[in-house]
């Protein structure tokens, strides 16, 4: 009886140290073959950023791809997810507070897509352009009521397979960005409104994205009437959704989109940068042509709760290139000035901003 206890305990032992061989062995292969680093790159999508990063919308957006992450707000505001195994720019760059990307996303010849669904933010994506696998979108987080108390988010990104013609691969971007910036705010006290999930992402408005002037719904909704409309000559709108946007277009044109006049109003850093391009027009030899000259600009201001700052309203009868050839034959400076107006208080009051008034 004895020798039967004792064969069994040897088996016991044998059939344990078995198992513990073939579990060494499936560590080992997992370690070669590069499985443990992406299991270890991908566990650290959940602490990047400070432990702000939407990790989940990450690994849908980048559905199969192995990743790492670097960077944490406290460095250079950045944090970046790059391909663990892959020397391509695939992956996304986040900003906090980096108001020279908000300047870089504006040096656009289009319009950017507002977010709307309870956000103050827009999307970047050329449907023409030479890179269908890059994108990028930018929020403005209000952190109270206090005027210019906020921050300023943006996202980067390059699909290196796939497309953001893909409305589900826009969506799950700006979901990245809506769902990080939450955390960052709730994490840092900022105590800033958020929206709902972002669906139907617009795509950016080109130049020639033109409508008739009756058919404007959006950021060109009731800036004239028939008449004006056909005593200026505009037969032609170019605009963007009417939801609130870091900066909001319109364009009113001649025959196939011909540029006329130019709305803008921005906000947060987008109305800095346009200040300081509108003091230095006023500083050049252009102004001194005085306010009635054939080619103008003018400007209206208002201060705005949160991120939102001093917003800044601006229209101008130059074309692109500032090129006075392109400029509308005839202004009339009473009309224009009125339809500036109209464009500054609607946007204003959609952002919840004080009334207009003069710069």
């Amino acid at each position: 009886m004895s020798d039967v206890r004792f064969w069994r305990r040897r088996r016991v032992r044998r059939t344990a140290a078995w198992t513990v061989t073939a579990a060494v062995l499936a560590g080992g292969l997992f370690w070669v073959s590069g499985g443990y680093d992406s299991w270890r790159d991908d566990r650290a999508l959940d602490s990047a950023c400070d432990g702000d990063l939407a990790a989940g919308a990450v690994r849908e957006l980048f559905d199969g791809i192995s990743l790492t992450s670097s960077g944490r707000w406290s460095d250079r505001r950045r944090c970046t997810v790059s391909a663990s195994d892959d020397d391509s720019d695939i992956g996304l760059a986040l900003w906090v507070g980096q108001t020279e990307r908000m300047m870089n996303l504006e040096n656009s010849g289009g319009f950017d897509a507002p977010l709307g669904h309870g956000w103050t933010g827009s999307f970047r994506y050329d449907p023409d352009g030479e890179d269908p696998d890059e994108a990028a979108a930018v929020l403005l987080l209000s952190c109270g009521k206090e005027s210019g108390h906020g921050r300023v988010m943006t996202v980067d990104a390059n699909l290196g397979l796939g497309a953001f013609d893909d409305p589900v691969a826009r969506e799950r971007l700006v979901a990245v960005l809506t769902e990080t910036a939450t955390a960052y705010t709730r994490r840092t006290g900022c105590a800033a409104p958020t929206g709902e999930r972002v669906k139907d992402v617009g795509v950016s408005t080109n130049r020639r994205d033109y409508k008739p002037v009756a058919s404007a719904t959006g950021s060109c909704a009731g800036m004239l009437d028939e008449k004006t409309a056909a005593r200026w000559g505009v037969s032609t709108v170019q605009e963007i959704t009417a939801d609130p946007a870091p900066l909001e277009e319109c364009v009113l044109g001649g025959l196939r989109g011909a540029f006329l006049y130019g709305f803008t109003a921005s906000y947060g850093p987008s109305a800095r940068f346009a200040r300081m391009r509108l003091d230095e027009w006023q500083d050049s030899a252009a102004a001194r042509r005085g306010p009635d000259a054939l080619s103008g600009s003018y400007a209206l201001g208002a201060r705005c709760p949160g991120a939102g700052g001093s917003a800044l309203f601006e229209v101008d009868t130059l074309g692109d290139e500032g090129n006075p050839k392109l400029a509308a034959p005839v202004v009339d400076h009473r009309g224009l000035r009125a339809a500036l107006q109209r464009f500054a208080e609607r946007s204003a009051k959609k952002h919840g901003c004080e009334a207009p008034g003069a710069v």
